[in-house]
């Protein structure tokens, strides 16, 4: 019998890189307005979103030593982007930068259409815990942003974690607070890698979201079921009547 559904956030639950776009839109405008002397805003933001999701590591080592702190790593970015195209702001003016992405990143991470209702749905018959990667810099105001504590049983943050998905740990400190065994629990995410590896490695069935319906694309990671978005879990469910 199915007791509990462990749930990814973003790209799952929460449309992040929508939020990450027009949170960037708005951005580079007010660089560009803060900073006329910019040369090029849409570079410094998609770098900037890069950076954020540490795909520029290799670029900037002298960075990585402050990933421990996550405000003064993405400051610290804001200043070397800022600095690449001849324009030097010290700290106070990054963290005021970083405040604006912040605040209008937040105006706009919401729930994918359908899931609310489907949370509120699901949470009638079985335990629900959001399992979410990323450091609590960043998660925590997510999590407030939509309310999830209000949805949900459970909540647990990586970056909180000695060790984050695709680890067993963690899934296990999730299975721990339902009080269930792998077989009577499902996880849904969107990353083969984090979510559906680590479910399976666990002997939990998997969900993966295949947003853009490519499938798998060759990879050995091959998930219990897929969709193409959380709304259409219900549809799973049906198996386990």
């Amino acid at each position: 019998m199915l007791k509990a559904i462990f749930l990814d956030m973003d790209e799952t639950l929460c449309g992040t890189s929508e939020a990450d776009q027009l949170a960037g839109q708005a951005f580079a405008c007010w660089v560009k307005e803060t900073y006329p002397e910019l040369v090029n805003e849409q570079r410094f933001i998609e770098r900037y979103l890069a950076g954020v999701y540490k795909q520029l590591n290799s670029e900037f080592p002298q960075l990585v030593a402050l990933l421990p702190d996550e405000g003064a790593f993405r400051t610290g970015l804001i200043r070397a982007l800022l600095a690449e195209q001849g324009v030097d702001v010290d700290s106070d003016e990054a963290c005021a930068a970083q405040a604006y992405f912040d605040d209008q990143r937040m105006a706009a991470f919401t729930f994918f259409p359908g899931v609310a209702e489907l949370l509120r749905t699901l949470r009638e018959r079985y335990k629900l815990v959001v399992i979410t990667n990323g450091p609590t810099f960043s998660q925590y105001p997510k999590l407030a942003a939509v309310k999830m504590p209000d949805w949900v049983d459970h909540i647990i943050v990586g970056g909180d974690e000695p060790e984050e998905k695709p680890a067993a740990s963690i899934f296990q400190k999730a299975l721990d607070l339902v009080g269930a065994f792998p077989e009577e629990v499902l996880h849904i995410g969107d990353s083969l890698s984090s979510d559906i590896a680590g479910a399976n490695r666990m002997g939990i069935k998997s969900v993966w979201v295949d947003a853009s319906g490519e499938g798998i694309a060759g990879s050995d990671i091959v998930p219990t079921y897929t969709v193409r978005s959380a709304a259409e879990l219900p549809l799973i469910l049906a198996d386990f009547q």
